[in-house]
């Protein structure tokens, strides 16, 4: 489970890869949708008021299917932009027939962009 991101500005689009191998064997088979996750979630949450600031989902778009046991989100600037410059929650959550993982859990600085 990765619990620590890198920083990320408030005035970029932030977008990333999530890669998901046991092993070094990949969760999925990009070729085989069948494969595929029933979802994935991204969220980060402010630690003080537990509210969650931002959420992206593979049925919401956020979140794509790109390679074997590979996913990217992406969130635009202007979405960036309404997130408050301070250290959040972080988490990512994989449903695959009703098991959920928690492959993300941890914290990230969201800084001021100029």
């Amino acid at each position: 489970m990765l619990t620590s991101i890198p920083p990320i500005s408030n005035a970029a689009t932030w977008k990333d890869t999530l890669e998901v191998t046991e092993d070094g064997v990949a969760w999925w088979t990009f070729a085989t949708p069948a494969t595929w996750p029933d979802a994935i979630t991204l969220k980060l949450r402010d630690q003080k008021t537990d509210a969650i600031v931002l959420e992206g989902s593979l049925s919401g778009g956020d979140i794509t299917i790109t390679a074997d046991g590979q996913a990217e989100f992406i969130f635009s600037a202007t979405t960036m932009n309404g997130i408050e410059p301070k250290t959040y929650d972080v988490g990512c959550l994989i449903t695959f027939d009703d098991e959920v993982t928690e492959v993300i859990l941890g914290s990230i600085t969201v800084l001021k962009g100029l």
